[in-house]
Protein backbone atom coordinates (compact mmCIF):
# COMPACT_ATOMS: atom_id res chain seq x y z
CA UNK A 1 0.00 0.00 0.00
CA UNK A 2 1.00 3.32 -0.79
CA UNK A 3 0.25 6.28 0.87
CA UNK A 4 -0.20 9.65 -0.95
CA UNK A 5 1.78 12.44 1.50
CA UNK A 6 0.32 15.27 -0.49
CA UNK A 7 -3.41 14.26 -0.08
CA UNK A 8 -3.52 11.21 2.42
CA UNK A 9 -5.08 8.52 0.17
CA UNK A 10 -3.79 5.16 -0.35
CA UNK A 11 -3.06 3.52 -3.40
CA UNK A 12 -2.48 0.16 -4.38
CA UNK A 13 0.52 -1.02 -4.96
CA UNK A 14 2.40 -0.27 -8.49
CA UNK A 15 0.32 2.94 -8.89
CA UNK A 16 2.34 5.94 -10.59
CA UNK A 17 0.15 8.66 -10.02
CA UNK A 18 -2.28 9.11 -6.76
CA UNK A 19 -5.89 8.26 -7.63
CA UNK A 20 -7.10 11.41 -5.65
CA UNK A 21 -4.87 14.44 -6.68
CA UNK A 22 -2.56 12.89 -9.20
CA UNK A 23 0.38 13.70 -7.45
CA UNK A 24 3.65 11.67 -8.43
CA UNK A 25 3.86 8.75 -5.67
CA UNK A 26 7.29 8.34 -6.70
CA UNK A 27 8.47 11.66 -5.12
CA UNK A 28 5.52 12.22 -3.23
CA UNK A 29 4.45 8.49 -1.48
CA UNK A 30 5.18 6.56 1.56
CA UNK A 31 4.93 2.59 1.62
CA UNK A 32 2.84 1.80 4.48
CA UNK A 33 1.80 -1.70 5.02
CA UNK A 34 -1.91 -2.74 5.02
CA UNK A 35 -3.96 -2.69 7.61
CA UNK A 36 -5.46 -6.34 8.51
CA UNK A 37 -8.21 -7.25 10.57
CA UNK A 38 -8.09 -9.98 13.72
CA UNK A 39 -8.90 -13.26 13.03
CA UNK A 40 -12.13 -13.00 15.81
CA UNK A 41 -11.94 -16.51 18.13
CA UNK A 42 -13.96 -19.38 17.86
CA UNK A 43 -17.70 -18.94 20.05
CA UNK A 44 -17.79 -20.86 23.15
CA UNK A 45 -21.37 -21.94 24.26
CA UNK A 46 -22.92 -20.26 27.13
CA UNK A 47 -23.25 -22.89 30.04
CA UNK A 48 -26.50 -23.58 31.81
CA UNK A 49 -28.32 -21.33 33.91
CA UNK A 50 -28.32 -23.26 36.26
CA UNK A 51 -24.48 -23.03 36.90
CA UNK A 52 -24.97 -18.68 36.82
CA UNK A 53 -23.40 -17.53 39.49
CA UNK A 54 -24.84 -14.09 40.69
CA UNK A 55 -23.79 -10.45 39.19
CA UNK A 56 -22.07 -8.26 41.27
CA UNK A 57 -23.12 -5.18 41.71
CA UNK A 58 -22.46 -2.99 38.99
CA UNK A 59 -19.78 -0.09 39.20
CA UNK A 60 -20.43 3.43 38.73
CA UNK A 61 -16.90 4.08 36.87
CA UNK A 62 -17.58 0.88 34.63
CA UNK A 63 -20.93 2.07 33.66
CA UNK A 64 -19.25 5.07 31.70
CA UNK A 65 -19.30 4.83 27.90
CA UNK A 66 -17.32 6.68 25.07
CA UNK A 67 -18.32 8.31 22.08
CA UNK A 68 -19.32 4.79 19.93
CA UNK A 69 -21.76 3.68 22.68
CA UNK A 70 -19.47 0.64 24.38
CA UNK A 71 -18.38 0.78 27.75
CA UNK A 72 -15.11 0.11 28.12
CA UNK A 73 -15.19 -2.04 31.23
CA UNK A 74 -16.72 -4.29 28.67
CA UNK A 75 -13.97 -4.11 26.03
CA UNK A 76 -11.26 -7.00 26.81
CA UNK A 77 -8.02 -6.56 26.83
CA UNK A 78 -6.29 -7.39 23.36
CA UNK A 79 -2.86 -8.67 23.55
CA UNK A 80 -0.49 -8.59 20.49
CA UNK A 81 -1.66 -12.02 19.71
CA UNK A 82 -5.01 -11.45 19.38
CA UNK A 83 -8.13 -11.92 21.48
CA UNK A 84 -7.35 -12.41 25.88
CA UNK A 85 -10.38 -14.87 26.26
CA UNK A 86 -12.32 -16.83 23.81
CA UNK A 87 -15.59 -14.87 24.45
CA UNK A 88 -13.71 -11.42 23.24
CA UNK A 89 -14.04 -11.03 19.56
CA UNK A 90 -11.39 -7.98 19.04
CA UNK A 91 -10.94 -5.62 15.58
CA UNK A 92 -8.46 -2.61 14.95
CA UNK A 93 -10.36 0.09 13.33
CA UNK A 94 -8.81 1.78 10.10
CA UNK A 95 -6.04 4.34 10.39
CA UNK A 96 -7.82 7.75 9.76
CA UNK A 97 -5.59 10.34 8.21
CA UNK A 98 -6.39 13.43 7.62
CA UNK A 99 -6.14 14.70 4.02
CA UNK A 100 -4.28 17.70 2.63
CA UNK A 101 -5.76 20.23 0.12
CA UNK A 102 -3.11 20.87 -2.86
CA UNK A 103 -0.78 23.67 -2.32
CA UNK A 104 -1.29 26.95 -4.24
CA UNK A 105 1.67 29.76 -4.69
CA UNK A 106 0.58 32.74 -2.38
CA UNK A 107 2.20 35.19 -4.90
CA UNK A 108 0.95 36.05 -8.27
CA UNK A 109 1.90 34.06 -10.94
CA UNK A 110 2.40 35.70 -14.62
CA UNK A 111 0.65 32.86 -17.19
CA UNK A 112 2.45 33.17 -20.45
CA UNK A 113 -0.03 32.96 -23.41
CA UNK A 114 -0.73 29.60 -24.71
CA UNK A 115 -0.10 27.55 -21.06
CA UNK A 116 -2.26 25.27 -19.50
CA UNK A 117 -3.08 26.16 -16.01
CA UNK A 118 -3.38 23.01 -13.62
CA UNK A 119 -6.55 22.49 -11.59
CA UNK A 120 -4.77 20.72 -9.03
CA UNK A 121 -1.98 23.04 -8.02
CA UNK A 122 -2.87 25.82 -10.57
CA UNK A 123 0.58 25.94 -12.22
CA UNK A 124 0.90 27.01 -15.87
CA UNK A 125 2.27 24.25 -18.04
CA UNK A 126 4.15 24.35 -21.33
CA UNK A 127 1.08 23.61 -24.16
CA UNK A 128 2.27 20.21 -25.20
CA UNK A 129 2.52 18.46 -21.08
CA UNK A 130 -0.35 16.44 -21.07
CA UNK A 131 0.20 16.21 -16.94
CA UNK A 132 1.11 18.96 -14.61
CA UNK A 133 4.95 19.40 -13.91
CA UNK A 134 4.15 19.96 -10.56
CA UNK A 135 2.02 17.86 -9.26
CA UNK A 136 1.13 14.92 -12.07
CA UNK A 137 -3.07 16.18 -12.53
CA UNK A 138 -4.56 15.44 -15.91
CA UNK A 139 -4.35 18.52 -18.40
CA UNK A 140 -6.67 17.09 -20.62
CA UNK A 141 -9.81 19.53 -19.00
CA UNK A 142 -7.07 22.47 -18.01
CA UNK A 143 -8.06 25.77 -19.33
CA UNK A 144 -5.58 27.60 -21.75
CA UNK A 145 -4.86 31.26 -21.64
CA UNK A 146 -5.44 33.18 -24.68
CA UNK A 147 -3.72 36.26 -25.81
CA UNK A 148 -5.49 39.48 -23.92
CA UNK A 149 -7.56 41.52 -25.80
CA UNK A 150 -5.26 44.67 -26.64
CA UNK A 151 -7.20 47.14 -24.42
CA UNK A 152 -6.30 45.16 -21.65
CA UNK A 153 -2.90 44.96 -22.96
CA UNK A 154 -2.49 48.58 -23.29
CA UNK A 155 -4.00 49.13 -19.97
CA UNK A 156 -1.82 46.24 -18.48
CA UNK A 157 -4.56 43.46 -16.86
CA UNK A 158 -3.06 40.42 -18.58
CA UNK A 159 -1.71 39.43 -15.33
CA UNK A 160 -3.67 36.52 -13.72
CA UNK A 161 -3.17 35.74 -10.10
CA UNK A 162 -3.98 32.00 -8.60
CA UNK A 163 -6.50 31.86 -6.76
CA UNK A 164 -7.18 33.99 -3.27
CA UNK A 165 -3.75 36.73 -4.11
CA UNK A 166 -5.23 38.99 -6.65
CA UNK A 167 -4.82 42.10 -5.41
CA UNK A 168 -7.93 44.17 -4.13
CA UNK A 169 -9.35 47.24 -6.17
CA UNK A 170 -7.89 50.66 -4.74
CA UNK A 171 -4.30 49.31 -3.50
CA UNK A 172 -1.50 51.89 -3.41
CA UNK A 173 0.37 49.77 -6.15
CA UNK A 174 -3.07 49.54 -8.80
CA UNK A 175 -2.62 53.82 -8.03
CA UNK A 176 0.63 54.08 -8.73
CA UNK A 177 0.27 52.40 -12.03
CA UNK A 178 -2.80 54.21 -12.90
CA UNK A 179 -1.03 57.89 -11.98
CA UNK A 180 2.00 56.72 -14.43
CA UNK A 181 -0.79 55.95 -17.38
CA UNK A 182 -1.91 58.84 -17.17
CA UNK A 183 0.94 60.77 -16.94
CA UNK A 184 2.49 58.68 -20.16
CA UNK A 185 -0.98 59.74 -22.28
CA UNK A 186 0.02 63.17 -20.72
CA UNK A 187 3.19 63.52 -22.58
CA UNK A 188 2.23 61.89 -25.33
CA UNK A 189 -0.49 64.85 -25.84
CA UNK A 190 1.93 67.64 -24.87
CA UNK A 191 4.09 66.31 -27.58
CA UNK A 192 1.86 66.52 -30.22
CA UNK A 193 0.82 70.23 -28.79
CA UNK A 194 4.26 71.11 -29.06
CA UNK A 195 4.68 69.31 -32.48
CA UNK A 196 1.22 71.37 -34.13
CA UNK A 197 2.17 74.94 -32.11
CA UNK A 198 4.44 77.37 -32.47
CA UNK A 199 7.24 75.31 -31.15
CA UNK A 200 7.31 73.47 -34.44
CA UNK A 201 9.65 74.73 -35.88
CA UNK A 202 11.98 74.34 -32.98
CA UNK A 203 11.33 70.55 -32.87
CA UNK A 204 11.97 69.94 -36.25
CA UNK A 205 15.51 71.35 -36.34
CA UNK A 206 16.44 69.22 -33.66
CA UNK A 207 14.80 66.27 -35.67
CA UNK A 208 16.89 67.10 -38.36
CA UNK A 209 20.22 66.93 -36.13
CA UNK A 210 19.50 63.90 -34.83
CA UNK A 211 18.96 62.64 -38.59
CA UNK A 212 22.24 64.61 -40.19
CA UNK A 213 24.37 62.56 -37.38
CA UNK A 214 22.82 58.69 -38.09
CA UNK A 215 21.55 59.09 -41.34
CA UNK A 216 23.80 58.94 -44.76
CA UNK A 217 24.05 62.40 -46.88
CA UNK A 218 22.58 63.07 -50.13
CA UNK A 219 24.52 64.65 -52.92
CA UNK A 220 23.06 67.72 -54.60
CA UNK A 221 23.61 68.70 -57.61
CA UNK A 222 23.15 73.00 -58.86
CA UNK A 223 21.05 73.06 -61.48
CA UNK A 224 22.51 76.71 -62.68
CA UNK A 225 26.13 77.62 -62.69
CA UNK A 226 28.27 81.27 -62.96
CA UNK A 227 31.99 82.28 -62.76
CA UNK A 228 33.08 85.91 -62.32
CA UNK A 229 35.29 85.03 -65.91
CA UNK A 230 36.50 82.01 -67.54
CA UNK A 231 39.75 81.26 -69.35
CA UNK A 232 38.98 79.80 -72.89
CA UNK A 233 36.11 76.92 -72.62
CA UNK A 234 36.69 76.26 -69.01
CA UNK A 235 33.95 77.66 -67.56
CA UNK A 236 31.95 77.35 -64.23
CA UNK A 237 30.24 74.51 -65.27
CA UNK A 238 32.69 72.17 -65.42
CA UNK A 239 32.96 72.82 -61.71
CA UNK A 240 30.02 70.92 -61.21
CA UNK A 241 29.93 68.00 -63.80
CA UNK A 242 31.40 65.54 -61.64
CA UNK A 243 34.75 64.53 -63.15
CA UNK A 244 38.17 65.40 -62.15
CA UNK A 245 39.76 65.51 -65.10
CA UNK A 246 38.44 69.03 -65.97
CA UNK A 247 38.12 72.44 -64.05
CA UNK A 248 36.83 76.16 -64.06
CA UNK A 249 40.31 78.33 -65.04
CA UNK A 250 39.80 81.98 -63.53
CA UNK A 251 41.50 84.50 -65.96
CA UNK A 252 44.72 86.51 -64.19
CA UNK A 253 44.72 89.26 -67.10
CA UNK A 254 41.68 90.47 -69.77
CA UNK A 255 38.35 92.03 -69.69
CA UNK A 256 36.76 89.88 -67.06
CA UNK A 257 39.58 89.22 -64.99
CA UNK A 258 38.47 90.37 -60.95
CA UNK A 259 41.42 90.23 -58.00
CA UNK A 260 39.11 88.00 -56.18
CA UNK A 261 37.35 85.55 -58.46
CA UNK A 262 34.67 83.59 -57.94
CA UNK A 263 31.78 81.07 -58.81
CA UNK A 264 28.08 80.34 -58.22
CA UNK A 265 26.01 77.26 -58.14
CA UNK A 266 22.13 77.46 -57.50
CA UNK A 267 19.69 74.82 -56.10
CA UNK A 268 16.47 73.72 -57.59
CA UNK A 269 14.74 73.86 -54.30
CA UNK A 270 15.79 75.07 -50.83
CA UNK A 271 18.10 72.30 -48.98
CA UNK A 272 19.60 71.52 -45.66
CA UNK A 273 23.09 72.05 -46.63
CA UNK A 274 25.49 70.37 -44.20
CA UNK A 275 28.69 69.35 -45.78
CA UNK A 276 31.25 70.05 -49.27
CA UNK A 277 33.76 68.56 -50.61
CA UNK A 278 36.50 70.51 -53.20
CA UNK A 279 39.37 69.03 -55.22
CA UNK A 280 41.60 71.85 -56.09
CA UNK A 281 44.00 72.22 -59.22
CA UNK A 282 43.55 71.54 -62.88
CA UNK A 283 43.76 67.30 -62.82
CA UNK A 284 44.04 64.85 -59.93
CA UNK A 285 47.61 63.63 -61.36
CA UNK A 286 50.56 65.30 -59.01
CA UNK A 287 52.63 66.63 -62.10
CA UNK A 288 49.98 68.58 -63.71
CA UNK A 289 48.59 69.93 -59.98
CA UNK A 290 51.87 71.20 -58.88
CA UNK A 291 52.50 72.76 -62.38
CA UNK A 292 48.85 74.36 -62.24
CA UNK A 293 47.35 76.92 -60.44
CA UNK A 294 45.44 76.20 -57.24
CA UNK A 295 43.39 77.95 -54.76
CA UNK A 296 44.83 77.84 -51.16
CA UNK A 297 41.88 80.05 -49.36
CA UNK A 298 38.06 80.49 -50.11
CA UNK A 299 35.27 82.12 -48.63
CA UNK A 300 31.93 80.39 -49.06
CA UNK A 301 28.76 82.38 -49.32
CA UNK A 302 25.87 80.57 -48.51
CA UNK A 303 22.52 82.28 -49.80
CA UNK A 304 19.10 81.22 -47.61
CA UNK A 305 16.09 83.33 -47.22
CA UNK A 306 17.31 85.46 -44.57
CA UNK A 307 21.07 86.47 -43.77
CA UNK A 308 23.00 84.88 -45.55
CA UNK A 309 26.17 83.11 -43.51
CA UNK A 310 29.88 83.22 -44.57
CA UNK A 311 32.51 81.43 -43.82
CA UNK A 312 36.27 80.63 -44.92
CA UNK A 313 38.64 77.62 -45.34
CA UNK A 314 42.31 77.57 -45.22
CA UNK A 315 43.14 74.32 -48.44
CA UNK A 316 45.88 72.06 -48.03
CA UNK A 317 48.05 71.75 -50.85
CA UNK A 318 47.30 68.37 -52.36
CA UNK A 319 45.78 66.87 -55.57
CA UNK A 320 42.85 64.97 -53.31
CA UNK A 321 39.18 65.27 -51.99
CA UNK A 322 39.26 67.60 -49.02
CA UNK A 323 35.69 67.69 -46.82
CA UNK A 324 34.33 70.60 -44.91
CA UNK A 325 31.51 70.60 -42.38
CA UNK A 326 28.93 73.53 -43.37
CA UNK A 327 25.47 73.55 -41.68
CA UNK A 328 23.30 75.89 -42.96
CA UNK A 329 19.39 75.59 -43.57
CA UNK A 330 17.33 76.64 -46.30
CA UNK A 331 20.27 77.01 -48.68
CA UNK A 332 19.45 78.28 -52.41
CA UNK A 333 22.99 78.94 -53.76
CA UNK A 334 26.15 78.87 -53.22
CA UNK A 335 29.28 81.18 -54.21
CA UNK A 336 32.89 80.11 -53.72
CA UNK A 337 35.49 82.79 -53.77
CA UNK A 338 39.36 81.92 -54.14
CA UNK A 339 41.11 84.49 -51.53
CA UNK A 340 44.35 83.49 -52.02
CA UNK A 341 46.06 80.86 -54.97
CA UNK A 342 49.16 79.34 -55.75
CA UNK A 343 51.31 79.34 -58.27
CA UNK A 344 48.92 81.43 -60.74
CA UNK A 345 50.15 81.43 -64.76
CA UNK A 346 50.36 83.86 -67.20
CA UNK A 347 46.79 83.75 -67.94
CA UNK A 348 45.26 81.73 -65.36
CA UNK A 349 44.74 83.07 -61.95
CA UNK A 350 43.07 80.01 -60.09
CA UNK A 351 41.46 76.52 -61.02
CA UNK A 352 38.93 74.03 -59.17
CA UNK A 353 38.60 70.96 -60.79
CA UNK A 354 35.08 70.21 -58.58
CA UNK A 355 32.74 71.12 -56.12
CA UNK A 356 30.72 68.86 -54.70
CA UNK A 357 27.92 69.34 -51.72
CA UNK A 358 25.66 67.07 -49.67
CA UNK A 359 22.11 68.45 -47.72
CA UNK A 360 20.57 66.03 -44.80
CA UNK A 361 17.45 63.98 -46.32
Amino acid sequence: MILCNDCGEQNEEGTVFCTRCGVFLEWEGEHVTPITTTKPAALVPPPPESQLLPLPAPDPAASRRDRGGVSRAELPEVGEGGASGPEAVASRQPQVVKRKMARRSKSPVIVPTGSRVCGGCGMPNEASRRFCAKCGFSLVDAQVIRKAPWWRRVTGRERVYAAGTRIRPGTGRRKFRGATRVGVVLALLAGGGVLAGPQRGLVMNGVHKVQDQFADPLQVRPTASKASGIVGKQNAQLAFDGARNTYWGAPRTGKTAKPVPWVTAGFRSPINLIAFNIYAGVAPETPKFVAGPRPAEIEVTVITGGEPVIQRFTLKDVPAKQEFKLKVDDARAVQVAVVRAIAPTRSTLTAIAELEFFASR
